[in-house]
């Protein structure tokens, strides 16, 4: 019974797997992607190509980035701040994640797909 108890209450969605299922399409070109402690609440960003404008608003403790990759958009933020960037994609499909060492490993990327 102990088990079972902790496998129910021990679980948690709204972290792990929870938010790297969580799909946003940005809106007039442009997405808000909110980063916590090693997870965003996001983990796929649907867009069409041309320029999409990302804010990275740091709702964690620590810095955090969030790096498109092939692109130039790098945006940096420390705990409580947010940054903006603009950066103009082709059709495919590209990875982001936050820099800062571990966080990617943790769980802190996802991709773009642009279609």
């Amino acid at each position: 019974m102990v088990a079972l108890a902790c496998v129910v209450s021990c679980s948690d969605s709204s972290q792990g797997s929870g938010p790297s299922s969580v799909v946003k399409t940005a809106t007039g070109g442009a997405i808000t992607v909110v980063a916590n402690d090693l997870y965003f609440d996001i983990g796929t960003i649907k867009t069409s190509p041309g320029p999409l404008t990302a804010t990275l608003v740091n709702r964690g403790a620590v810095y955090h980035t969030f790096k498109i990759e092939g692109t130039s958009l790098y945006l940096k933020t420390n705990a409580g701040q947010s940054a903006t960037g603009t950066v103009t994609l082709r059709t495919g499909t590209y990875k982001f994640e936050c820099t800062v060492p571990g966080h990617a490993a943790a769980g802190m990327r996802g991709k773009v797909e642009v279609g």
